[in-house]
Parts: C-alpha cells; structure tokens; sequence
C-alpha cells in the first residue's frame, strides 16, 4: 500500500487595493506640491489612516496604486518607511505605477493585465478613514461566494444619519457621497444603485424590481465609502468592458446585465464602525474634526500610526492633546480639548478652543504640532496647526487648516482655509473663507484676501517638468500675478485661475445651453474654492455635451439609428448616468439638432429643421421609450427645454403632435395624463397648456370615439 501523500495548501492572501489618484484631488495649490494621500489630517498623513486600518484588519499585501508623476518617488518612499517599522511579518506595501491610469477602470485594467490579484481582494481609495469590522465583512462575503457562485463583488456602505448642519460652504455629506439602494431582503442582492441627487423625500423604485424578490430593503441615504470586496472575476469584467471607468459604471453594467453577464452584485450596509472618505476639502475639514472628537477610535491624536508610540499624552476631563516637552506658561487655563506639540510654548492668554462641527455650542477641538508657538492672544478653533509654526499675539483661526513652518504674524485673521508650507503672512492678513493658499506664499501686511482665491508662490515655469499632463498648471489652470491690493507690499503670489476662466464665449454658449443655466464668470464669484463640482455634475454635464455631438454629427452624416444607440449607451456607461438623465438628454439633444443655420449667422429652431430631426432620430428616441413612465420623462424634458429655449414654443403643438400621431413613441393617454397633472410644473407649462389646448381636445375626442366604436362592436 502506497504511503499517504500529505498534502498542504499554501495560506491564503488577504490583499487590498488602495487607489491613490483616480479621484478628484484638492485642487493644484494644494496637490501640485504634495500628493493628495500624504495631505496630513489632524497633523498624520491621510494614507497612514487606510493603511494602519488595513493592517489591524489582517490584510496580507497592500497595492498602492497610483499615476507616474513627480509625487510617485514621495509615495514610494513613504510606503517604505512606513513597512520598515513593521516586522518581516508585517503589513507588505507594495507600489504600483502606470503611466496613462485616468480612473479606476484603468487601474483594474492594468493590474488584471499584471497578474497581480491572485484571489478576493479589497478595493478603497487611499483618502478613506475607517474603523470598520472589515474581517467580518470578508468572512460574509466569502460565505456568500460559496453558497452563490454568480457573486462577484459586496459593496459595503454606512446605514447611519447624516449631520443636518454642514461646515461652511457644504449642504451637508449627503449630496456627494450617498447612494439610493434598493436590495432583496433575504440575500443582500443589489437590485438598484443611484446617487443621490436632490433632497426629495420620495424614492422612485421600478416595479420590475418585484419580480427578482417580493421582499425589498430599501436605504434612501447609505453613506458610501468606496469599499468594496471584489472577486478575481472583477478585474476581467473592467478588462472585458471598456466603457466601465468607475465602480459605479461596473454595478449598473452588471445590474442591467444580469440575465446576460450571469453574475450579481450583493451589498452589506453595516450598522456600527466609523468610516468615511476625505475627499474634498469639505470632507477633509468634516474628518478632521471627526477624528479630533475621538469618533475614529482607536485612529486617535496621540498615538503615531507609524510608529505604535504614544507622541502625546491625552487628558480625558479637558480633552486636551500634548507632546511631553511642551512648556505651558502659568495661569494659561484656555487649553481646552487641543493637542499640542514637542518643544510648544503656549503663553498666559493664548486660547486655544475647539470647535463644534454640529453647532450646539459645546466643546470644541484644535491641533498643534510639534515645536509651534502660540503666543498670547491667539485664538484657534476648529483649526489644526502643523509642526514649527508661529502665530503670533492677536491671531484668530476659525476652521483653519494650517501646515508647516507657517509664520502667522499679529493681527492676522483666518477662516475656513487651507495654508500650505512655508507660508508667512504679514501683520493684519485676513483669509477669506474658501482660500487656498500654497506653499511658500507670502502676504501682506494689511490686505484682505478674496473668498475663493487659490494662491501659488511661483508661475508653471518655475517648477519641475511633470511626466504627466495633469500635473502642471499650464494643463489645468493658468495663473496671473496678484497686485498689491491682493498680496501686500511685501507679498509675492500668483492668483491660480480655473481652467474655465480660459475658454471662450462660445464654449460659455454651448455650456449654457446643453446645461440649462449660465456658466458666465459671475455665477462662481460668491462660491468658496472648497465648494468643487461635485463628481456626478461633471459627468452629467460631459455625458450632455458627448451626446449633443453625436446627435448633431449623426444627423449631418445621416448615420444609422443602430449607430447612434451604440455611441451615446458608450457614453451613458463612460459617466454613469442614470437612464431619467438619458431619455432627458436624448429627447432634447434631438430638438436642439435640428436647429438651422441662417444667413444672418444666427441660430433658431425652424419647424422644418426639428421635423427632420424627429425623422432622423425617431428609432433612436424609441429604443428608450419602452413604458409609460418613460413617456412621461420625454414630455418633462420637451417642457424643460421650453424654459431654457423658448424660442421652441410655437412647435410644441406640432411636436407632441407627430411623436403621437406620426412615430407613435408616445400615446394620447399618457400626453392627457402629463397634461392635466400641470406636467413637470415648469413656468413654461401655462404657455404649453394654452398652446397645445387644441390637440389635447382632439386626443380627448379620438379617446372617446375609440371607447364608443368598442361599445358597438361589443
């Protein structure tokens, strides 16, 4: 008899992806300098906290995925020291470099093309702050796989309520970073994912949904935190489908192509455990306080992630943060729930109050870094101060987010901004809410600087050649030298101006129109530079000019319907809108393609011209007219475009007259219904109702004869 053969299996890997610059980043004066990861966040770098999370989680290998450009060496080197300190049992960090990576489908891409991902794997991005159970929602999915091998991914989300009250230029955390769901309630199957867009409280759910499972779990507000547990067959799908470019994308392919793909998506929407993203500015401000509060724990002030050292002593009744040399002058009792840094010396006077995040008026929290000097008189709150600074007598920060070797002299006022390295701002400086001021600025004495302006020290050509376009300024923004009235007599800064202040009118125009409101230099004036467009804007606004195009083009070229269903579903998945935005965009997009150029140059909507445009893309409009909701969403969007575009009144009869009637898209039930429901309550609608008074007697006539006829025949 043969002897037994032992046979051992290699453990299994945990391994994670953090995505380091696949996102939106803080803007060029913050992240040409430094990247968006090593930002410090109540004075740690942003990517220790997903890191030091990952390793109390028991993750095996982390890949920290990000773009060539001149911040890769500083990543690098920074994964380096922070493994150094581990033993050779420890948390392994590997760094992954591409040199074209856009989003988070080309970084799927170019790891599944490198053979990276040997099993399941997490997927986050690198500005996440967590203290999530993630051991337990890795046991659950490899549970689920197991009983159902269609499952491909568990998308985790946050079930908890969101602050009413925002910090100062954001309506709240909810409009960016929450999503609608909608699952099966005895599996966790994710049966409808939509952003939240708006602030109603109604939650539209098709009644499709019904059929996969009678029991529904709905959530209106999951916060999302960007995490996901992916199995190898994610990679292959972003491989397979290069229309997907972001998550989202991939879970509405997968969803709609359920019965096609075979595979299926679950979520687990956890109930305890702190997690959330830093990923504007707002929320970098949001966070910070958040972890201030202790909210993060164990991710706390006083204990290094590096290093496991404790680097400042906590007292609990004050909750006041600082380093062992720290010399507190006597009779300064104003050291209320701070965090105060080696070699500090806080005078009698100074006050250093917290901040309250919700506004109830209670405590507050600020942070002071190693070797900074408070003197007396200065007042922080909400604020966080870096390492070697000096804010001198009558110093007043509010929300103010301040990094090293800052020299802050008397007098000077700051609110809700960000102050870069080696910033000095004279006497009687006042930062403005919103303000970004870079690196190596200097101000003043006596100026006011305006809310919103972004500051650099130096002009593009100043600085190092980036290896990648979207990291030099002449590629994202042009920069024009501050006057005296700005920076000061003694100041020296370059005002960095949006890349939309170099486009001309006629980019405004078309913007202007496919958008429905003015995007003229006048609208962001009053706007704080933190208050960024959000993601979903963005792709709404790109998804709406890309379909315009190929509308206009199709029609000149006179391409097949088939043709155009295929370019504008590539544009639909390339930036994830939902299908109420591409009916929306498709109807209006065809009206407005058949606008005829006159003589004179000028541009109006002929009858003639929209006829031909409803002949031309008639196919086109009824592949996504499929049911009487989607009818409904047509005749909202001919409404809306009559407020944007009035000039189209006098065809709106003629319109809904040959949708009807001549391509039979939309049927003379449903225009009555929209029709005595006051349609979309639009100002346009009493105009509509007048106009269209008569064909709507005429359907309701049509109506009553077709009832009479069947009354006879029966």
């Amino acid at each position: 008899m043969a002897p037994k053969v032992e046979v051992h299996e290699e453990p299994s890997v945990l391994q994670a992806v953090v995505l380091t610059e696949c996102d939106i980043d803080y803007g060029a004066a913050i992240t040409h300098y430094n990247p968006k990861v090593l930002v410090p966040l109540a004075n740690t770098p942003l990517l220790d906290y997903t890191l030091a999370w990952l390793e109390r989680c028991g993750v095996d290998e982390v890949i920290v995925y990000c773009r060539a450009n001149p911040h890769t060496d500083k990543i690098k080197q920074h994964c380096k020291r922070f493994t150094s300190r581990r033993e050779e049992c420890g948390i392994k960090v590997m760094v992954v470099v591409s040199e074209d990576c856009l989003n988070l489908g080309d970084a799927m891409r170019d790891l599944y093309s490198k053979s990276l991902l040997k099993d399941d794997f997490i997927l986050l991005q690198g500005d996440l702050v967590a203290t999530l159970n993630l051991q337990d929602i890795v046991a659950k999915h490899k549970e689920n796989r197991l009983s159902d091998k269609s499952m491909i991914m568990t998308c985790v989300y946050v079930n908890k309520p969101l602050e009413t009250t925002a910090v100062e230029g954001e309506e709240g955390r909810g409009k960016e970073v929450t999503a609608t769901l909608v699952t099966a309630a005895d599996t966790g199957k994710l049966l409808l994912h939509r952003r939240s867009r708006n602030k109603s409280s109604k939650i539209s759910i098709p009644t499709e949904l019904f059929q996969a499972s009678s029991d529904l779990l709905t959530y209106p507000a999951a916060y999302d935190p960007s995490l996901a547990i992916c199995s190898e067959v994610v990679p292959s799908l972003f491989s397979d489908n290069f229309d997907y470019g972001s998550r989202d994308s991939l879970l509405r392919g997968v969803i709609e192509q359920e019965e096609l793909l075979g595979y299926s998506i679950r979520c687990q929407v956890v109930q305890e455990g702190y997690a959330c993203r830093a990923s504007t500015l707002q929320q970098y401000q949001r966070v910070s306080g958040e972890v201030m509060r202790r909210e993060a724990y164990p991710m706390v002030c006083e204990s290094s992630l590096t290093s496991h050292r404790i680097r400042y002593t906590y007292d609990p009744f004050t909750t006041t943060y600082w380093e062992p040399s720290a010399k507190f002058t006597k009779g300064n009792g104003g050291a209320s729930e701070a965090v105060v840094g080696a070699g500090t010396e806080v005078d009698a006077g100074s006050v250093i109050i917290t901040c309250n995040f919700r506004g109830n008026g209670g405590a507050s929290e600020a942070v002071v870094g190693a070797g900074t000097e408070v003197d007396a008189g200065a007042i922080l709150t909400a604020s966080v101060v870096g390492d070697h600074c000096t804010l001198a007598d009558g110093v007043i920060a509010n929300a103010a987010f301040i990094m090293n070797n800052v020299q802050i002299k008397s007098g000077c006022e700051l609110s809700h901004c960000y102050i870069g390295d080696d910033v000095v701002l004279e006497k009687g400086v006042v930062v403005s809410s919103g303000c970004v001021v870079g690196p190596g600025v200097r101000l003043g004495p006596d100026v006011t600087i305006p809310p919103g302006t972004q500051l650099v020290a130096q002009p593009p050509h100043h600085h190092a050649p980036s290896t990648h376009p979207h990291d030099d300024f002449d590629e994202t923004a042009r920069v024009k030298e501050a006057d005296p009235s700005i920076c000061g007599s003694k100041g020296k800064a370059f005002i960095l101006l949006p890349e939309e202040s170099d486009q001309d009118d006629d980019d405004e125009e078309e913007e202007s129109s496919d958008d429905g409101r003015s995007s003229g230099p006048d609208e962001g004036d009053s706007e704080d530079a933190l208050m960024m467009m959000s993601d979903d804007e963005h792709s709404e606004n790109e998804f709406r000019r890309e379909v315009q195009e190929s509308l206009t083009n199709g029609m000149r070229k006179k391409s097949a319907a088939e043709n155009m269903v295929l370019e504008i579903n590539a544009s639909r998945h390339a930036y994830n809108v939902s299908m109420e935005d591409v009916l929306t965009t498709v109807t209006q997009g065809i009206l407005r393609a058949g606008q005829t150029q006159k003589q004179d140059g000028s541009t109006e909507p002929t009858w003639p011209g929209i006829n031909t445009a409803l002949k031309c893309f008639a196919d086109v409009l009824r592949n996504y007219v499929r049911k009487g909701r989607d009818q409904l969403l047509v005749l909202n969007a001919i409404e809306k475009l009559m407020v944007d575009s009035p000039e189209y009144l006098p065809a709106t009869q003629k319109i809904l007259f040959n949708l009807n009637q001549t391509f039979e898209i939309l049927e003379g039930e449903v225009i009555i219904h929209w029709y005595k429901k006051g349609g979309a309550g639009t100002t346009a609608f009493t105009t509509i109702k007048t106009s269209i008074a008569q064909f709507i007697e005429w359907l309701e006539k049509d109506s009553e004869d077709d009832d009479d006829s069947d009354d006879e025949s029966s």
